[in-house]
C-alpha cells in the first residue's frame, strides 16, 4: 500500500475513534448539574427535559409555572436514568418523585392529584403513595434542597 492507502487508513482510524468518543460522550450526559426549563408537553404533563446522569438537578421554579401553587405538579427532568417530578406540598416545600412506576418499570405520567401508570394501570397520589395496583410500593423519593431565595430546588 502506498502513501495514500496509509494516509486513508489513518483518517478512517481517527474517524471512529472520534465517533466512539462522541457516543462514549452522549451515553455519560456530563456529569454536571442542569438549570432546566419546561419542555413543550401535553397540558399539566410537559415531557421531562434532559438532566443530569450524576447524582443531582438543579430545577429553577419560575420555569414551572406548574409548581407556582400548593398542588402542583411538574415533570422536570431526570436524576441519574431517573425521570423526576417535583410537586408543591407546602408554601415552601416540595417533594421529589422518581416517574418510573414501582410495579414494571414503566414512566408513569401525571394526572390530576398524582401519577398513573399506562402500563398496567397503576396510581399514585401526589406524595407518590400507591392509590390503586398492581404497584405495591410508592414511588422513590429524592432529597430536595430549597435554596435561600425560594427560586430554585436541588434534587439529589
Amino acid at each position: 500500500m502506498g502513501e495514500q492507502g496509509n494516509a486513508r487508513r489513518e483518517f478512517l482510524s481517527q474517524a471512529t475513534l472520534a465517533a466512539v468518543g462522541a457516543v462514549l460522550a452522549a451515553c455519560s450526559g456530563g456529569g454536571g448539574s442542569d438549570v432546566l426549563a419546561p419542555s413543550a408537553g401535553g397540558a399539566g404533563n410537559p415531557a421531562p427535559q434532559p438532566g443530569t446522569s450524576g447524582g443531582s438537578l438543579t430545577v429553577t421554579l419560575a420555569s414551572f409555572p406548574e409548581l407556582g401553587a400548593v398542588g402542583g405538579i411538574a415533570a422536570v427532568g431526570t436524576v441519574g436514568a431517573k425521570p423526576v417530578a417535583v410537586v408543591r406540598d407546602g408554601t415552601s416545600s416540595y417533594v421529589a418523585l422518581s416517574r418510573i412506576c414501582t410495579h414494571a418499570g414503566c414512566d408513569v405520567g401525571i394526572v390530576s392529584g398524582g401519577f398513573q401508570c399506562p402500563c398496567h394501570g397503576s396510581r399514585f397520589n401526589s406524595s407518590g403513595a400507591v392509590t390503586q395496583g398492581p404497584a405495591e410500593a410508592a414511588l422513590q423519593r429524592f432529597n430536595v434542597v430549597v435554596s435561600e431565595d425560594g427560586a430554585t430546588l436541588t434534587i439529589s
